[in-house]
């Protein structure tokens, strides 16, 4: 775990972010950059012992930010920009500005997505970090496009400011009370409120789901690999799950039968990552998605009692 150090945090209020701040946060000096609009979340932030600074990475507003921070750890994207513009400014732009305002770091970490891969017809493809691109977010249109688009901004202001970094592409994450909690986050509420998941008819929908706590250890990781030109990881678990299956087990943990659905328009991604890069540079993964999901359960709703 990083000790010590001082951190810029993005997206603080998002899913991942929140979780590295609560696990960093004790250990050492970090700003949180967000907008802070969520009601509570500015004191949430104190109280996890970061330093909350209320600003948007793509307007450039970084006052009451050092500038020699000793690591960024990007987090903040766009998920959902709708229309190209929204995404570019979000995704690209705003990362460019980030980076070259805080160019004197020791390492610059971009948490970017595996929905940047060009889809593979084989859904048991293990996606290698050197595979094709294209950007298979079918559910969010210009997301995967323009977050492709900022893995080049990072690599060529690694290259002209000579800025060591790491691109990150994350896959599937999920654990704590944050945000919506991702994809399973997503199906745990859809067992416990009674509602239909969906699944396509005529493919196993697989993923590499990967609990936030084995996420924030891996930052160690990827901050000590961070190089010019940029060092490009994948960030997902080493143990794969089909949406089926994770959501079979939820219905085990929380004592309800799930409802599914099986629509003809089914957008979702399905991605499994090749792990051995990831392995190469250290990482370790500690938390099976099984008993992941059970912490997932008591961290988002800790009075539903669990029942395997």
């Amino acid at each position: 775990m990083i000790t010590g150090k001082r951190i810029l945090l993005t997206g603080f209020t998002g899913q991942v972010a929140g979780a590295f701040a609560d696990n960093l946060g004790p250990l050492n000096d970090i700003w949180g950059l967000a907008r802070f609009t969520q009601p509570g979340s500015l004191e949430k932030a104190k109280a996890a012992g970061v330093k909350p600074v209320v600003g948007d990475y793509t307007k450039g507003e970084f006052d009451g930010i050092p500038t020699d921070v000793d690591y960024v750890i990007h987090v903040a994207a766009s998920v959902r920009p709708g229309k190209a513009e929204v995404g570019m400014v979000a995704n690209p732009e705003g990362t460019g500005l980030l980076m070259y305002h805080f160019r004197n770091c020791k390492a610059f970490v971009y948490a970017s997505a595996t929905g940047n891969y060009a889809r593979n017809p084989d859904p048991m493809h293990k996606y290698l970090e050197t595979d094709d691109l294209g950007g298979q977010t079918l559910f969010s249109p210009n997301y995967g496009a323009t977050k492709v688009a900022a893995e080049g901004v990072v690599r060529t202001l690694s290259r002209i400011h000579n800025i060591p970094a790491t691109i990150a592409r994350v896959n599937v994450s999920y654990g704590g009370a944050y945000d919506d909690g991702g994809l399973p986050g997503r199906l745990l509420d859809n067992v416990v409120l009674g509602r239909p998941t969906q699944l396509p008819k005529d493919y196993p929908f697989m993923c590499s789901p990967i609990h936030d706590e084995d996420m924030s250890r891996h930052l160690e990781q990827l901050v000590n690999a961070a190089s010019v030109p940029a060092f490009v990881v994948n960030w997902g678990g080493d143990v794969a799950a089909e949406l089926k299956e994770m959501t079979d087990w939820i219905g085990q943990l929380v004592g309800k039968e799930p409802i599914y659905e099986y629509p003809d328009d089914f957008k979702i991604p399905a991605c499994i990552v090749d792990t051995t890069r990831s392995s190469e540079i250290g990482m370790e993964w500690k938390i099976h998605w099984k008993d992941g999901f059970r912490r997932m359960l008591q961290a988002r709703y800790p009075d539903v009692p669990v029942k395997a």
